[in-house]
């Protein structure tokens, strides 16, 4: 079999492949035999009917369905030979028999890049460490009395740690922002940190029944996009006044918790796991600083076909998340190309740095993780693995144990501020 390489554009490689007259008539034979076998015409028994005849009747139709055989077993053949890593299908663009009997086809492909050693130096890192205050825990603690509380309606004027139910009518929407006009029965918490601002500021005061039109002005950081630097007005009708009567921070309170006998055990308790929220949050932000010095210093090519299986994922996503709305794809694809690069070729250049360095999971990663899942979920270390294997996520497993001794390799080589 004869195979010939030539360079398209970057990454883009055309592949030539001549299967040899020999290789094509076994194929198409061997189709014909059992075609011949199967096969019931008139004035002949199945499996009787001449070879002549079934040429004659059926050989076009063969040597067709033999060509897309003959692809299928050759093209891998031909991907070895010339020790092609591919990273996109085939896109066949010629393909017949010449006159020796040979099959002739042409095909491209995207491969992955030829990566040479990965660049890590440069790197500059925060402490990792994470702090947590008395504040901290008091506000975590705060909110746990509030899941506790008992609510009841009042009638009085809102005060500004209530619950107000109110009926929202939209006025203004220049940028219509929000496609629905009216909010019937909305619950909002005057107690909450979240809770617009405008709203803290003008409900305390109303009465139940009473009406005031309310101006927002959504600040440009505002963590939803569609909001950020909007304008809109609303008019609110107050409907349920209702306060929260807290239960007093005892003991007692502690073990209703189920987080400890007494409030010191709770208070200790709840200081373990800002720790933890607030170390796995700054890991999160040291391997977004790792991913993006690592992908500038190294900016090797990604495959576009990779890039548009990640696009076709992330709308699908979102489309299964959103599934009563209308999505713009094209929209979602714009926002979500230069992550997807990213994403790319990061994954390249860490599987890349992890054979460089000889950087391998071994069995006893395995175990800490499963140990690990097992803690989470409070489960036996048996069960753990029985529902990762469940999962059919194995894979996945090693993949993210692969990722993180990677990222400590690079973080052993950054200069800690």
């Amino acid at each position: 079999m004869k195979v010939e390489i030539k360079e398209k554009e970057e990454l883009l490689k055309e592949i030539s492949v001549e299967v040899p007259a020999e290789t094509v008539n076994k194929v198409v034979d061997r189709k014909l035999s059992e075609l011949q076998r199967e096969t019931e015409l008139k004035g002949f028994r199945k499996g009787k009917v001449p070879m002549d005849m079934i040429i004659k009747t059926f050989g076009e139709k063969v040597r067709f369905e033999a060509a897309e055989d003959i692809l299928k077993e050759t093209y891998p053949q031909a991907i070895q030979q010339k020790e092609l890593k591919v990273a996109s299908y085939p896109n066949v663009t010629a393909m017949d028999y010449n006159d020796n009997g040979e099959l002739v086809y042409t095909a491209t492909v995207e491969v992955f890049p030829e990566i040479d050693n990965i660049k890590v130096d440069g790197l500059k890192l925060p402490d990792n460490k994470a702090e947590v205050s008395d504040d901290d825990v008091n506000e975590v603690v705060e909110m746990m009395q509030k899941n506790f509380s008992e609510v009841r309606d009042v009638d009085r004027p809102v005060n500004n740690t209530d619950i107000v139910v109110l009926d929202i009518e939209k006025l203004e929407d220049k940028n219509n922002v929000i496609p629905q006009e009216k909010f019937e029965n909305s619950e909002v918490d005057l107690s909450n940190k979240m809770t617009i601002q405008e709203f803290q500021d003008e409900l305390p005061g109303l009465k139940k029944g009473d009406e005031k039109e309310i101006s927002v002005k959504y600040a440009d950081d505002y963590q939803d996009k569609k909001f950020a630097g909007a304008e809109l007005k609303y008019k609110c009708v107050v409907k349920q006044v209702k306060e929260r009567v807290l239960e007093e921070l005892t003991d007692a309170f502690a073990k209703k918790t189920g987080q400890g006998e007494t409030m010191l055990e709770l208070k200790l308790k709840v200081r373990e796991n800002i720790q933890l929220q607030k170390e796995d949050e700054k890991n999160r932000e040291r391997k977004t600083l790792i991913v993006d010095h690592i992908c500038k210093k190294n900016e090797v090519p990604v495959p576009k076909a990779l890039v548009e299986d990640y696009l076709k994922n992330v709308v699908e996503d979102i489309k299964n998340k959103y599934k009563d709305q209308k999505i713009d794809e094209e929209e979602i694809k714009k926002n979500y190309q230069s992550v997807g690069v990213s994403t790319i070729r990061w994954n390249m250049l860490m599987h890349k740095l992890a054979e460089q360095e000889k950087i391998e999971v071994q069995e006893e990663d395995i175990q800490k993780l499963i140990q690990k899942f097992a803690a989470n979920y409070n489960i036996t270390p048996e069960q753990a693995i029985e529902s990762i294997q469940k999962s059919g996520q194995i894979a996945d497993f090693r993949e993210s144990i692969l990722e993180e001794k990677v990222i400590d390799f690079i973080v052993s080589k950054a200069k800690i501020n």
